[in-house]
């Protein structure tokens, strides 16, 4: 099967990698300049900052899918969840917020954390070596135009950067609104993907030459929506310094963004964490970063379009996971869809 992936983020490799283990010559086509999404990693000097807040579930998908691909060295250690700090809230509120990035969210099984090695990037990276391995090819950089049908009704072709590519079978791992560009281009319904509306919040990732979170390896403020964890480790710091004299820190506004947003959580660190703005050594602020493509009762159904050989893939379509858990199960699961539709 001749198989193509629109979308380089970790929903997009998870599909590339189950299309190939399958039996499918699989194309990945990215718009941007780099694979990983969201999930990107970008230089601080010596230390090692995430792009936002991001904890790894021990016994999510993405964690399975990483076993699976054997690549235990990026699992990284245990997060100690059990002193974190819940303030006008209760534990498992602060544990729910935390592995669904939301507020008001159903409560989950009480989740277990670990801090990736390396950063998110050396997931993303895993994920990448693992698709080259399974001979998946890349198009980084290049623009999809449309989709075209076949008289059928089925999936005839991409047209990627002017050139129309035969093709089978299709996963749209791209964001909603990209995603129903692409399947209107094809003459088809979008309408549900149209309604989904981005949540986006404020957030702060700094490195500091102290601990001022001490003895909390995080807060949750439920009434201000603010969440902050401590996410240090040693590949995380500059070479020779001592981890339990520095800090990795990051911050998300949960309910909103903007600069208001992002000066709430400097003046909630000010309040529980005294001394952290003289203690920066890297800082990285954000007014406006997106959480979630859409909320949870925007969600669609992956399989929508499967008569015509298309499924989709990402936190838009519904899973019974979050973030980047729905990523991959939903990503595998739009590869495994077709491989049982052909």
């Amino acid at each position: 099967m001749r198989s193509i992936v629109i979308g380089g983020g970790v929903a997009g490799l998870a599909a590339a990698v189950q299309l190939a283990v399958d039996g499918s010559t699989v194309l990945l086509v990215e718009s941007k300049d780099i694979l990983g999404g969201r999930v990107r990693m970008r230089d601080s000097s010596s230390w090692l900052l995430d792009p936002g807040l991001h904890l790894l579930r021990r016994k999510g998908p993405l964690n399975q899918l990483l076993r699976k691909l054997r690549a235990p060295r990026v699992l990284g250690p245990r997060w100690n969840n059990g002193e974190m700090l819940a303030i006008d809230t209760d534990a498992s509120q602060e544990l729910t917020a935390l592995a669904t990035m939301s507020i008001g969210a159903e409560g989950v099984k009480r989740p277990e954390f670990v801090v990736p090695r390396g950063g998110w990037s050396s997931l993303v990276g895993r994920l990448i070596v693992a698709a080259n391995q399974l001979d998946v090819m890349f198009d980084v950089g290049s623009h999809v135009e449309a989709l075209a049908l076949g008289p059928d009704g089925r999936l005839a072709s991409v047209r990627v950067a002017g050139n129309d590519i035969e093709c089978d079978e299709l996963v749209l791992a791209a964001p909603p609104s990209e995603s129903a560009r692409l399947l209107e281009s094809a003459g088809l319904d979008a309408s549900e993907l149209r309604r989904c509306t981005a949540q986006r919040a404020a957030a702060l990732d700094i490195a500091l030459e102290g601990r001022p979170m001490r003895p909390y390896t995080g807060l949750f403020d439920a009434n201000r929506g603010i969440i902050a964890i401590d996410a240090t480790a040693e590949d995380r710091i500059p070479e020779g310094a001592d981890p339990s004299d520095c800090t990795i820190l990051h911050a998300v506004n949960l309910a909103g963004d903007g600069p208001e947003a992002l000066q709430g959580i400097k003046e909630f660190l000010d309040s529980r964490c005294s001394g952290w703005r003289d203690m920066a050594a890297a800082r990285r602020s954000t007014n406006s970063i997106m959480l979630h493509p859409c909320s949870r009762s925007e969600r669609v159904d992956g399989s929508t379009f499967i008569d015509s050989g298309i499924t989709m893939a990402g936190c838009h379509v519904i899973s019974e996971y979050h973030l980047s858990d729905a990523a991959v199960d939903t990503g595998r699961s739009a590869a495994k869809s077709l491989k049982l539709h052909r």
